[in-house]
């Protein structure tokens, strides 16, 4: 409860909260979070990930998700205590009588990031009648693409789209601090920096590219954090054979990536599967240009031209790149992997391995263009990425849903 002298409370019951929700509450003036969860020690869902092949032939369809299809539940949470003044979940609605804001992912995101349950009629009615209801006062977006995608996933009657479409907003997440950053500039040395799960964002298609490129370019060197046990042991063999490549183990402390992102010049994401893509607001945070895919919200960090280079419709697209409608066709990570591996034997992703070597190249030829898209990186960060902003902008949500 809200004094003279002291903050609002905003609780986050759940007990897994993610590292950049609870980043906001740093900048938050009127508000101050209540939480018992922890954010997790280590990056990317490393403390899930157990081997390659587990990773790899792992189904998310078990007896507890086919009965919430049968049954229609969609991600709703019942919360009957009355501490603080507001709640504010990640990705789910709430039976309560209190006000609360949600913070959403992905279109399905509602429906536990499955097309299964969002196509029983009774899910959808659970999301309409609790998403309307007064108490909920804000579906709060990671991105533009999510909120777009909320909308053309899962129909909607006129109506109830025209009632959701006023709670909607978008707030991009704090995923990192920036520090005192100053423009990339050309040293004579290229280094480039590659941050994710290894196949899944695309690791194999860099390795190949840079590959190429040091047998032209000696001044280039390669940068690659990863789930190293995630990894198959003739591609880590394949890896360290490579001259000028480090490989570090996705263990590091936010202090340490921070350190990463100064001292590289370009970030590399050419992500096959992305909800979001938070590396890339901490690369622009440091002034990195991107070379990316365009993966369903990447793109809203990348501008082709200004800051960075875009491949667009890799073969792996699982949503209509025009309306982002989620499609479901590799729910199962099974599924994604077994079709990614499908297609890089049969040489299907070489365009994208193209696409790197040019990108990259075009730094080694035109070294200017390394600040230029250095600065415009760090004028796009302060423009809509900026953790005071984003604080002072989530900090305005919560009072309009404490005021209503």
């Amino acid at each position: 409860m809200k004094t003279k002298n002291k903050p609002y409370e905003v609780v986050l019951f759940q007990a897994y909260v993610r590292r950049f929700v609870l980043n906001f509450d740093k900048h938050l003036e009127h508000f101050r979070f209540i939480t018992r969860a922890q954010a997790p020690k280590t990056r990317m869902g490393y403390h899930v990930l157990t081997s390659f092949d587990t990773e790899i032939a792992r189904r998310k369809l078990t007896w507890k998700t086919q009965l919430r299809r049968i049954l229609g539940i969609p991600n709703l949470r019942i919360r009957l205590d009355r501490e603080g003044d507001l709640f504010f979940t990640y990705g789910c609605l709430i039976v309560t009588t209190k006000p609360y804001c949600t913070y959403i992912e992905t279109g399905l995101t509602l429906y536990n990031y499955d097309l299964g349950i969002a196509k029983n009629p009774i899910a959808r009615l659970l999301v309409m009648f609790f998403a309307t209801r007064s108490n909920c006062k804000r579906l709060i977006f990671l991105s533009e693409a999510a909120r777009k995608s909320f909308f053309t996933t899962v129909y909607y009657p006129k109506k109830i789209r025209k009632k959701l479409e006023a709670k909607c907003t978008v707030v991009y997440p704090i995923p990192i601090e920036k520090q005192n950053v100053k423009a990339k500039k050309w040293t004579g040395e290229l280094k480039l920096l590659f941050i994710g799960m290894f196949y899944m964002k695309g690791g194999v298609e860099i390795a190949h590219a840079y590959e190429k490129l040091r047998e032209k370019h000696q001044n280039v060197t390669l940068t690659m954090i990863a789930a190293l046990h995630v990894i198959r042991e003739k591609d880590l063999k394949y890896l360290r054979s490579l001259p000028g490549l480090t490989l570090l183990d996705a263990k590091l402390s936010e202090q340490d990536m921070i350190e990463v992102y100064r001292t590289h010049d370009v970030f590399l994401l050419p992500t096959l599967r992305d909800g979001f893509g938070l590396v890339l607001i901490e690369a622009i945070a440091y002034g990195m240009p991107l070379i990316i895919t365009d993966q369903y919200a990447t793109s809203e960090m990348a501008q082709e031209g200004k800051n960075g280079f875009v491949f667009h419709n890799h073969p792996l697209l699982d949503y209509d790149p025009k309306t982002y409608q989620l499609l479901g066709r590799y729910y199962e990570p099974i599924d994604f992997y077994s079709e990614l591996f499908r297609l890089q034997k049969k040489g299907k992703l070489k365009p994208l391995e193209d696409f790197l070597v040019k990108s990259i190249t075009r730094f080694l030829e035109y070294p200017k263009l390394l600040e230029k898209y250095s600065e415009q990186s760090l004028a796009l960060y302060d423009k809509k990425f900026d953790a005071q902003k984003l604080g002072h902008q989530i900090d305005a949500v919560f009072l309009d849903a404490i005021k209503k």
